[in-house]
């Protein structure tokens, strides 16, 4: 036989067990995690670059660890004209069709014009994943080929190069320059002669 006691003890531990499954956390996919912008290599006028999603504890962001790098090119070490922002910038001349992006030192609120030249299938000057996360703590090289060989730039033009790498907080926010929900890292620069 069921007392008033044992049948209120029954209720307040139900409550107690539904309350606590109603605001323990959730398990996400994402954690914080930054991308590391790798050096340019250089071998026989051919380039290439490479970066790498890591773990982060405070420097990094929320993210699924998708993203990508990409080449970029300037006449001058530390690159163009000033800017605020990639629509202050626009392509190197000699890349005409390529995109153009304002990189920062650090917090600086000012920054310096750089050139991606356009891409087609022979010039690959970027690896990207938009959507999917990239394998974390390893160095990802590019360009690669249709195989997925590493397929280094071709005649790249004299001057200085770096990778430019970004990470998704939101997927596809690296595609847009004005979405904020990102992190981005830069390479050193490298003359190319």
């Amino acid at each position: 036989m069921v007392t008033w006691e044992m049948a209120a003890m029954k209720s307040a531990l139900l409550f107690v067990a539904l309350f606590t499954s109603a605001v323990a956390p959730v398990a996400h996919s994402q954690s914080r995690k930054e991308i590391i912008a790798g050096p340019v290599e250089v071998a026989d006028q051919r380039i290439s670059g490479s970066f790498k999603v890591v773990e982060s504890d405070r420097s990094g962001i929320e993210s699924n660890g998708s993203g990508g790098a990409c080449l970029v090119f300037s006449q001058s070490r530390s690159g163009s004209q000033t800017c605020r922002q990639d629509s202050d910038c626009s392509p190197d001349q000699q890349f005409a069709g390529g995109s153009a992006y304002c990189l920062h030192q650090g917090k600086a609120p000012q920054g310096r014009c750089w050139t991606r030249p356009a891409e087609t299938p022979a010039t690959p000057y970027c690896r990207r994943s938009p959507a999917a996360p990239l394998p974390l703590d390893q160095d990802i090289v590019f360009p690669v080929d249709a195989a997925g060989k590493l397929a280094p730039v071709v005649s790249a033009r004299p001057g200085w190069w770096r990778v430019h790498a970004c990470l998704n907080k939101a997927p596809g926010a690296c595609a847009d320059p004005a979405n904020p929900d990102k992190m981005t890292s830069d390479g050193p620069p490298r003359k190319l002669p």
